[in-house]
């Protein structure tokens, strides 16, 4: 599949575009050399890499392939971010520039995620995560880019989409967790937390009804300190906050899926969230090296023990294993430090002693017995070595059995159902095509609208005339369907027999393939200019 930017009718540039000259022009100090420099130099390291891990010389010509198309995209995307930041921001382009080209490790992570844009569409097996090994970039780093990238990215091609989808999955349930993760340093910041799902979540996007402070028994997994104007709406927004309403929402919906297989009601779905939600904001240590699933295994076999439900660990593993996304190794292969000291002490259970106090899948231990060194083992092992021993302090005010008040459930993401994806065909003009969900589309929306297989020809010969002559047309409707339009003719000519529209169809058939044709030729005018090749050497 061809990654070179589409919608455009003139041929694609490998250098700088226009937009982009007058923009570094207009700064202080050219940034155009830097900017060649780094990303030259990059994709030398790329090429160095295939060069010296690949014998298959066809592989590396692709790869030279790749790395041409990547330059297409990189300056597309840059000049698209950066216009599109300054009127979003009501900030000038000159300034909005000059901060985004002086941040060094963006514009890395930027080169490369369009470098694994066109690897991935070309099937070569050194997209992510070989790339940010490749150019030293943390996984935390480079989701960051993708946001932005696909906002901006006119063209995408709909793999490049569902590719980065699983890229950020990956990234928010393990690869960010990792022990030198950059993450730490900004949970360690938040005075070592990772936000609330309250504190990050916009109200309208909770399941559950928002409280106050004024409340009694307010959560023990959100700050009791807050104010109310805290509590209605998230505190302030940055790239934790983001990361950590990705994390809840991803969440959310996978425990949602779980309970529905092992039939678990949403009174003890909530109950498990509240648990799983206090391990993540009052243990974040618990997700060093380790995965969010692992997590909410083990908050789903405690909450129902708690509650008297009988589920087996095995049971529980068995389901997720059943599930696409997983991987046998989340429940297999979990770090279990050896000794205790080695992680902070348990809140309400300093001295390490849950005998009786819990029910285990096995026989828990006291302490972490052996050498000081780490091992793996699978869940259950975790859970009754390290997971029983943090949590046993919060799990304790939730036993019907320890006499103290329930806090009551933590906030639930709210179950939303997506709007199907709309791909911009033109960065010229604003021509968007998407599946239609009746469900989820607006039964009008401005400007041209057509439905295949509904709308009447004349719907798209005005989509047609507005493409070639570049102005929008004076009437602009929407015609959602075949019957809609005879419901018009017949509130204006009265009742009315609805007539055979063969002729429209060939009508609509024909400017179709004019318009396949207009591009076809276009593509091929552009054919008889080749792109050179950069200086990647």
């Amino acid at each position: 599949m061809a990654t070179v930017p589409r919608g455009n009718m003139r041929k694609p540039r490998l250098g700088l575009c226009d937009g982009l000259i007058a923009m570094f022009r207009a700064c202080s100090m050219d940034p155009t050399e830097a900017v060649k420099a780094r990303l030259s130099g990059m994709l030398r390291m790329f090429l160095q890499h295939l060069k010296d891990n690949e014998g298959n010389e066809n592989t590396k010509a692709l790869a030279e392939k790749c790395c041409r198309e990547a330059v297409i995209w990189y300056y597309r995307i840059l000049e698209n971010l950066i216009c599109h930041e300054g009127n979003r921001l009501g900030i000038s382009d000159v300034s909005l520039m000059q901060g985004i080209l002086e941040n060094d490790l963006f514009q890395r992570c930027l080169v490369a995620c369009c470098l694994d844009i066109t690897v991935t569409s070309k099937r070569l097996a050194y997209g992510f995560p070989v790339l940010l090994q490749i150019f030293e970039l943390a996984p935390y780093h480079y989701w960051k880019v993708i946001g932005p990238v696909l906002r901006v990215g006119v063209g995408l091609p709909p793999s490049v989409f569902s590719h980065f989808a699983q890229v950020e999955e990956s990234v928010l349930e393990s690869l960010a967790w990792t022990s030198n993760s950059p993450l730490r340093e900004e949970i360690r910041a938040n005075e070592g937390r990772l936000p609330s799902c309250q504190q990050v979540m916009p109200p309208e996007q909770l399941e559950d009804p928002i409280r106050t402070d004024s409340e009694p028994g307010l959560s023990t997994s959100t700050d009791q300190q807050r104010s109310p104007s805290a509590v209605t709406r998230p505190e302030r927004s940055s790239s934790l906050h983001l990361f950590a309403r990705k994390v809840y929402t991803l969440m959310g919906k996978r425990l949602r899926e779980l309970c529905s297989m092992l039939d678990i009601s949403d009174e003890l779905r909530l109950k498990i969230w509240t648990c799983f939600e206090h391990s993540l904001v009052h243990c974040v240590h618990l997700m060093a090296d380790r995965h969010l699933d692992q997590l909410l295994m083990c908050a789903i076999y405690i909450t129902a023990r708690l509650t008297n439900i009988d589920i087996p660990f095995k049971h529980i593993m068995r389901c997720y294993k059943s599930q696409l996304h997983t991987s046998n190794s989340v429940c297999s292969n979990v770090l279990i430090p050896r000794r205790v000291t080695e992680n902070p002490p348990n809140e309400g259970n300093n001295n390490g002693d849950h005998s009786g106090a819990l029910p285990t899948p096995d026989t828990p231990s006291a302490h972490y017995p052996g050498p000081s060194q780490e091992e793996r083992g699978n869940l259950i092992k975790f859970y009754n070595q390290v997971y029983l021993t943090e949590m046993t302090g919060f799990a304790k005010q939730k036993a019907p059995i320890s006499g103290e008040d329930t806090p009551p459930p933590s906030t639930y993401p709210r179950q939303w159902k997506a709007s199907p994806r709309r791909y911009r065909l033109s960065s010229r003009h604003s021509i968007f095509i998407s599946q239609y969900n009746a469900d989820t589309s607006p039964p009008r929306a401005p400007g041209l609208c057509y439905y295949f297989n509904s709308s009447p020809s004349e719907r798209l010969r005005e989509i047609n005339n507005m493409i070639k002559t570049g102005s929008s047309p004076n009437r602009r409707r929407c015609a959602a369907s075949r019957d809609a339009k005879d419901d018009e003719e017949e509130r204006e000519d009265g009742p009315s027999t609805k007539r055979p529209r063969l002729g429209d169809q060939l009508a609509w058939q024909r400017r179709l393939r004019g318009v396949v044709n207009d591009r076809v030729a276009s593509r091929n005018q552009d054919q008889r200019f080749p792109v050179p090749k950069p200086n990647l050497h």
